[in-house]
């Protein structure tokens, strides 16, 4: 008993500190959301399901934007403050969400930039009233010729909480060139990304039982302990 007792105790001081400090877990793996914004019919995701189906754009016949992994945003789609918006539903109400992806193309000499940024909101509830988490300025050239993929994350300071995340990713606003004014035609987008802080995905129900169950086995532990050396 006094060695169950012990290793229990062990595995709450030592194995639940070493989750804490391990690699996230990817919460938005095969998870659906909403265009709010509409796809281009010419680049679609009919399924909803391109953008968390872990598939990268790769060069097709020397273009990336050829890939059927990317869903294509033409400028003309995007709402009244130049975005175009994405709602994913995480299919549960965590409590430890960290960091949040975003996977892009620029490939300029066919009219597609990456986004000048992005930004992520959570919710308890699709309807419901989204709390601004954090942006990021992505930053990419426009410059004639360029043709890569790229990726831009948001790491909060501290863990978040909620089952709805919004992506509003800004479109890249018109710039000059050489005298004359260039609108940027398209973005074009293949992942949507949120991890969270351990390698345990955590529910909010799952995580107070799992503290409650480590400080039951943890208290248990130290008093078993206790009382042998007390009457041994």
């Amino acid at each position: 008993m006094k060695k169950i007792l012990i290793l229990l105790f062990v595995f709450s001081l030592l194995i639940l500190p070493a989750m804490a400090a391990g690699e996230g877990a990817l919460l938005s793996r095969g998870k659906s959301y909403t265009l709010v914004t509409p796809g281009s019919v010419a680049y679609p995701d009919d399924e909803s399901l391109k953008l968390t189906d872990g598939v990268r754009g790769e060069l097709t016949d020397d273009f990336y934007y050829k890939s059927p992994a990317y869903v294509g945003f033409n400028q003309a789609n995007k709402d009244e403050n130049g975005d175009f918006v994405i709602i994913l539903d995480l299919g549960a109400d965590y409590d430890n969400i960290k960091t949040f992806t975003l996977s892009y193309l620029a490939e300029t000499d066919v009219g597609i930039y990456a986004p000048s940024s992005f930004s992520v909101y959570i919710a308890d509830e699709d309807d419901g009233s989204y709390i601004h988490q954090g942006s990021v300025v992505i930053g990419e050239s426009t410059e004639e010729g360029l043709q890569k993929t790229g990726t831009a994350s948001i790491e909060l300071p501290q863990d978040a909480g909620g089952r709805f995340v919004r992506f509003v990713i800004h479109h890249q606003e018109p710039f000059e060139k050489e005298g004359t004014t260039v609108n940027a035609g398209w973005a074009f987008i293949d992942e949507i990304e949120v991890y969270s802080s351990t390698p345990v995905s955590q529910t909010k129900d799952s995580g107070i039982a799992i503290f409650i169950i480590l400080a039951i086995v943890a208290v248990s532990a130290w008093l078993g302990i206790k009382f042998k050396r007390r009457f041994a």
